[in-house]
């Protein structure tokens, strides 16, 4: 874990290297790669729904601290549309994630 904080990761790499360690934990299942590939699948995602908020976000904060701000400029920066899809897409990844998840643990305890 400690790899993680010094460790420069990208969206994929950070998806690819959680979905490896969950393959490795299955090993023993016959399923456990397809299990495990969906997890990425649904981590990644799940990961770009908040950078996609986070630029959303960072984006309007860069409006405000403008020297002038503009009333168009406050109320383009106000058009939430593509932050508001975001977070209907990540609701869906974190509901997919916290159903496979359990399964992985279900499938951890059982014998193979």
């Amino acid at each position: 874990m400690a790899d993680l904080a010094v460790t420069e990761w990208t969206l994929e790499s950070l998806t690819h290297t959680a979905g490896e360690a969950l393959r490795r934990a299955l090993v023993s299942r016959g399923d456990g790669g397809v299990l495990s590939a969906l997890v990425e699948d649904d981590l990644r995602s799940a990961l770009g729904g908040l950078e996609a908020l986070h630029a959303h976000l960072e984006s309007l904060v860069e409006t405000l601290l403008a020297a002038q701000p503009t009333p168009l400029g406050l109320i383009e920066a106000a058009d939430d549309a593509q932050a508001q899809a975001a977070l209907v897409s990540l609701e869906g990844s974190l509901a997919s994630l916290r159903r496979r998840l359990a399964l992985a643990a279900a499938r951890l305890r059982s014998p193979s």
